[in-house]
């Protein structure tokens, strides 16, 4: 069975913090989905944890560096994260430590689409940073569920779920984007950006990459969590391109809404919440249905 079949736990946080030279006392889960993300409410901190895989090195390496490396830009974009030799790693873990930055209130969707202009007008980096690959934490979920005595999803289920991805990887391929390539974040949402110094920044830099910047966009895209259609033009306006627009915007909503499947098929055997949405973001795929709504599971 794979290491990442389930996200590290307390014990992991306290050899991660010790490691790094930071106190665990205290310390309160605040996130369980795609990591496990604690509040180290002693230091003002949070500590990010997931399995210590090859992909999650990659992912963790590369938050590190690009944040660090948009920290020195004249406006802020990214929160920075702690200094100190980052990522963590622990026998059974790799961990990131950041700031803490509670925030009263939600950004605007105007905030969010301002924030990805800036982003897309950043250069990209000097130092190597991984190219966009469609789907690879669905196709890794699905072959840890080939593995389990007791599947998140039955078989004809997952073969489905593969062949649907195999069809909109291959049509990505296909595709030309009008916006061209550079850094992108790939996780632009109102629950990734927080206010430092009275500014929105942007966090959980695990997925940014070299690809499309369309795939910035998808915050102004109709989808399963229904976002309403005005927050969607606000997004949109302040960005200064309305993708709906672009007649390929279907597939970024498809390999959005397939991607996000991952998580649950890793924490649907553990999780019982997370197994009931599986299911029901399933179900709304396999027979269309575009009026189910999604709702995230932490």
């Amino acid at each position: 069975m794979t290491p990442d079949s389930e996200l590290p736990g307390r014990e992991a946080l306290r050899a991660a913090c010790m490691k790094f030279g930071v106190n665990d006392e205290g310390a309160r889960l605040l996130h369980h989905r795609s990591n496990a993300v604690w509040l180290l409410p002693e230091q003002n901190l949070v500590a990010r944890l997931a399995p210590d895989t090859a992909y999650r090195r990659e992912r963790a390496v590369t938050a590190i560096a690009v944040t660090r490396w948009l920290g020195d830009a004249e406006k802020p974009i990214a929160l920075t994260p702690l200094t100190g030799r980052q990522p963590v790693v622990t026998s059974d873990a790799i961990a990131t430590f950041w700031p803490y930055r509670p925030s009263n209130n939600q950004p605007s969707p105007a905030d969010l689409g301002a924030l990805v202009r800036r982003l897309h007008t950043v250069t990209a980096p000097t130092f190597s940073v991984p190219h966009y690959q469609p789907l690879r934490r669905l196709f890794e979920a699905l072959a840890l569920d080939d593995e389990r005595a007791a599947p998140a999803l039955a078989g004809p289920d997952r073969a489905w779920l593969r062949g649907r991805a195999d069809t909109v990887v291959a049509e990505f391929r296909r595709t030309r984007f009008p916006l061209g390539e550079g850094l992108i974040h790939v996780d632009v949402h109102s629950e990734n950006a927080v206010q430092d110094h009275r500014q929105w920044v942007l966090i959980d830099w695990d997925q940014c990459c070299i690809g499309p910047r369309e795939l910035d966009l998808v915050n102004g895209l109709p989808d399963h969590f229904h976002q309403p259609a005005g927050d969607r033009e606000l997004f949109a306006a302040a960005y200064g391109y309305d993708l709906l627009g672009w007649s390929g915007w279907t597939l970024l909503r498809d390999i959005t809404e397939l991607h996000s499947m991952a998580s649950y098929i890793r924490l649907a055997p553990s999780k019982p919440a997370a197994a009931v949405e599986l299911r029901h973001r399933f179900h709304s795929l396999r027979t269309g249905d575009a009026t189910a709504i999604w709702h995230a599971i932490s």
